[in-house]
């Protein structure tokens, strides 16, 4: 089953979170981004999050962020901290160049689970 949810529209992009979770009985939801992610989309991604994480593991495909700020590093983090409190993961997968150069520049690219 795969449930869309409708774009966040803080800017003139906003981020668009689609939530799948027909692999669910393996226990593993998938949450891929497209858009920008930033300062204003960051609650929506929270929650988005929260639903899952410690539950099942979840693969956050960023292959579709056009932007990320800083603001969102700490939404990786706290998720990762999470999922591994509850004996679940959390993978980075498929994340574009900005997102890469965004955690290369952090220094969390060897923290996250990233994966290409």
């Amino acid at each position: 089953v795969k449930v869309s949810r409708a774009a966040e529209t803080s800017g003139p992009i906003g981020v668009a979170i689609d939530v799948d979770r027909s692999r669910l009985a393996d226990g593993v939801v998938t949450v891929a981004l497209s858009g920008e992610v930033d300062l204003f989309s960051v609650p929506r991604l929270r929650s988005t999050l929260a639903d899952h994480l410690g539950t099942v593991d979840v693969i956050l495909d960023m292959a579709g962020v056009a932007f990320c700020d800083s603001s969102a590093l700490r939404v990786f983090v706290d998720a990762q901290r999470r999922s591994a409190a509850g004996g679940r993961t959390l993978e980075i997968a498929h994340p574009s160049k900005p997102v890469r150069d965004l955690f290369d520049v952090s220094g969390l690219r060897g923290v996250l689970r990233v994966t290409s």
